[in-house]
């Protein structure tokens, strides 16, 4: 299993615009049979501060993910609305372990 974590900072009066594209991605992203979980967050005190939370269930998952309409229809829609360039950490999981319990 691969996380990642997707630090995004929008620029000021876009946030509700990036939110709504943002849960259409979501809503896509969720019904792939690599994605494991895909949250969307918006840090407190920071109203352009955004972190995607995304676990799949391989490498080949987070590539297939990319090439989602989905993902390219959110990827054009948003980027002019970005502060700055997306800021992505890759982390191992620990625990859970097994990829079911990451599903709700």
């Amino acid at each position: 299993m691969i996380v990642r974590i997707i630090d995004v900072y929008v620029r000021e009066g876009d946030e509700k615009a990036f939110r709504a594209e943002t849960l259409s991605n979501r809503e896509g992203s969720i019904r792939e049979a690599g994605v494991l979980r895909f949250d969307v967050l918006q840090v407190e005190g920071q109203p352009g501060h955004f972190v995607l939370f995304e676990v799949y269930r391989d490498e080949q998952a987070t590539l297939d993910h990319k090439e989602t309409p989905h993902y390219k229809a959110w990827r054009e829609a948003v980027e002019p609305m970005m502060a700055g360039p997306r800021a992505s950490t890759a982390c191992s999981v620990v625990a859970p372990e097994d990829p079911g319990e990451w599903r709700p």
